[in-house]
């Protein structure tokens, strides 16, 4: 009976120290995770360039572009043709004074060649660098019509004293003043002869004297 006693005692000894050891266990264990300290995080190093970058070269400003002379527009190569010339033809009968021995009275048609022309000597010129602003005043008759072809269609002559010679220039001189002053009076063929005159003088600048841009407009009086 004392024997099983002994047994008993030292088997629970053996559990108590073991449940014993084992709080032990877990109350060290706790102790340490509320002890231990976080790990600090090592800071990152800043970034450095790659061995093989390039840096990018400076921005350079444009260089300005070489200003073109203006032109002298009063000696404009006549090659560039900036009159415009238009055939004009009339018709007109000139009557000398009546007497016994009959009149003088004859009748021409008449065809002349018209100039008209830019007067160049008045050009408003602005620029802003190789580009030209260019005001110009319209066409205008330039010179006295030419006759190219003269064709009596009517005469007859007086019996005696007969000035049908002065009777033709007069004729004449009256067609080449009818021709210039219908000319004048056609605002659509002054017009078109202005255009032509500024598109050719547009390209002369741009052309063979090198300017970026040109534009002409009319001088409005």
């Amino acid at each position: 009976m004392i024997k099983q006693h002994s047994i008993q005692w030292i088997v629970s000894g053996i559990v108590a120290l073991t449940v014993f050891g084992l709080l032990l266990f877990l109350v060290n264990s706790n102790w340490r995770s509320l002890t231990t300290t976080a790990t600090p995080v090592p800071e990152e190093p800043w970034p450095m360039l790659p061995p093989t970058f390039t840096p990018l070269p400076p921005t350079v400003a444009p260089a300005a572009p070489t200003l073109i002379p203006l032109p002298d527009l009063r000696r404009v190569d006549p090659a560039i043709e900036l009159a415009i010339k238009f055939p004009v033809t009339t018709v007109t009968t000139v009557r000398g004074a009546q007497s016994f021995f009959g009149r003088d009275e004859i009748t021409l048609k008449v065809t002349a060649e018209v100039r008209l022309a830019v007067d160049l000597s008045r050009a408003e010129i602005r620029r802003d660098g190789n580009t030209l602003l260019i005001r110009l005043p319209r066409a205008t008759i330039s010179g006295e019509p030419n006759p190219i072809e003269i064709e009596v269609i009517g005469e007859s002559r007086r019996w005696i004293g007969s000035q049908i010679t002065a009777a033709q220039n007069q004729a004449l001189a009256q067609a080449r003043a009818e021709i210039r002053q219908r000319v004048a009076n056609d605002q659509e063929l002054i017009s078109i002869a202005s255009e032509v005159a500024y598109r050719r003088l547009e390209r002369w600048l741009i052309d063979d004297l090198g300017f970026s841009r040109v534009t002409i407009e009319p001088i409005i009086p």
